[in-house]
């Protein structure tokens, strides 16, 4: 899997892509999703290309500045042979090989999850993908 270009037209507070290998439900936002952090994206980045990816479950995340949450960019994929991502969403082109999408949305919420009627919590999109990753996901 590679991203074989990331455009990004915008500004943001934060940019990141991390693997997601575990989450911790009693956080939200980037702290929710455990993994590693990856280098070669960051709120500096306005244009990479050929990024090699591992065999994870990656999210890739950009927070607008100055902040909005309709205007900040969520992406989860993994790895599938021969499919292909394309997002072009909020300042944000992306392109990756051999992925495919997952599904970020508050469906996912566990609605007996103690922070499932918190906003900070349940609008949260990383955190709405880390229900879909730990009901999905996690073996």
């Amino acid at each position: 899997m590679r991203i074989r270009e990331i455009m990004v037209s915008k500004t943001f507070k934060y940019l990141w892509l991390k693997t997601v290998e575990g989450v911790d439900l009693s956080q939200h936002c980037a702290r929710c999703l455990a993994g590693e952090y990856s280098k070669a994206v960051s709120n500096t980045t306005e244009r990479a290309e050929n990024i090699t990816l591992g065999d994870s479950v990656y999210y890739l995340c950009g927070v607008a500045l100055p902040f909005n949450w309709h205007h900040n960019f969520h992406l989860a994929f993994r790895p599938r042979l021969g499919s292909e991502v394309e997002l072009k969403s909020n300042g944000i082109h992306v392109v990756i090989e051999d992925a495919e999408r997952l599904p970020v949305s508050a469906e996912y919420i566990d609605p007996d999850d103690p922070h499932a009627n918190t906003k900070a919590y349940n609008t949260c999109r990383n955190w709405q993908f880390a229900h879909y990753y730990k009901k999905r996901l996690m073996h």
